[in-house]
């Protein structure tokens, strides 16, 4: 009954603007990797073709900035994503507001949210995977994928929220997972299809695009690259990809921790990793969708977050110079 209501209001209540707020507590819904090369730079892309490479080589130079802690700030790029159903008891309650920054991981958000005892890491993780949460439309779109890790990466909108302290997790992720179904468009979804994606593909490759453009002017071009990539069936070799793998996939899961390497290192998969490496927000995922018109195939940043984009590897080499790398 719960999930037939959920269903019913995510049909006829899905925010189309949104405004840096916050939600209410209630969710309604019960070996090792390449090194990186370089502290200094995020990602430089390579268009020559692979059979040219050393089996070794690593053309991409990044320190892959970790996520701002800034609080989301009220742009054209939000919308508004506040909700007042609850299955919690009202009353009293204590409530903690809680900012997840865009680009965060999974686990990162079950740390946040274990900080301010919403609940604990380990049972968000867990509950992420094990609970149905497919009566969210983009949720029952993702793909049944033995080589994704953690079902719900990407799925979870960076905004600040209210929850509950000692929540159930179902309900915290609820929350964000509206937040998304609130983001996404029709438009989004008619624009990805346009592009010849899936809504789930977009979301990956702009959870890439969130974690290496460290510079958020530069999202547009930075997809521009991935996107000239992908077209000419080239490796995206994107270091956020083996930095969400040794920091993010492998130190929460158990068994064999490498299992899922070659489905996420781009330097190792043919295109798109099998999953989201971090949960994009609504400029990530605009850049992802309306990408900038260019033949790059490369970029490189200095310290100062200077971008220096090329079409040719050998005027990517004189720009790693240009950037003091």
């Amino acid at each position: 009954m719960i999930k037939q209501m959920i269903g019913g209001l995510l049909a006829v209540g899905l925010c189309l603007s949104m405004a840096s707020c916050s939600s209410s507590p209630g969710d309604g819904s019960s070996s090792s990797e390449d090194s990186l090369i370089s502290s200094q730079a995020a990602s430089s892309m390579a268009s020559i073709p692979e059979s040219s490479l050393p089996e070794d080589s690593s053309i991409s130079l990044s320190s892959v900035p970790e996520p701002s802690e800034a609080p989301v700030s009220e742009t054209d790029d939000t919308k508004d994503v506040s909700d007042s159903s609850t299955d919690e008891p009202s009353g009293q309650r204590e409530t903690v507001r809680v900012t997840i920054p865009e680009g965060f991981s999974l686990a990162q958000i079950g740390e946040r949210l274990e900080e301010n005892g919403v609940c604990t890491k380990a049972d968000l993780l867990e509950t992420a995977n094990s609970y149905d949460f497919s009566y969210y439309p983009l949720v029952a779109a993702i793909p049944d994928d033995a080589n994704r890790c953690f079902k719900l990466e990407g799925y979870l909108f960076p905004n600040t929220y209210d929850f509950y302290v000692d929540m159930k997790p179902q309900d915290a992720l609820g929350k964000m997972l509206r937040g998304m179904e609130s983001a996404i468009t029709d438009e989004d979804q008619a624009r990805a299809e346009e592009l010849g994606y899936s809504m789930d593909q977009i979301i990956i490759l702009a959870s890439v695009i969130e974690r290496e453009a460290g510079n958020k002017d530069e999202v547009k071009n930075v997809s521009s690259v991935f996107h000239n990539r992908l077209k000419a069936g080239q490796k995206l070799q994107a270091d956020a990809t083996i930095t969400y793998v040794e920091n993010y996939l492998k130190p929460n899961i158990s068994g064999d921790i490498n299992r899922y390497n070659s489905f996420y290192n781009t330097y190792k998969c043919s295109a798109l990793p099998s999953g989201p490496i971090a949960n994009p927000g609504r400029r990530a995922i605009n850049a992802a969708l309306y990408p900038a018109d260019t033949n790059y195939y490369y970029f490189v940043n200095d310290a100062n977050a200077n971008y220096y984009y090329a079409e040719t590897f050998e005027e990517h080499q004189a720009n790693i110079e240009k950037a003091g790398l």
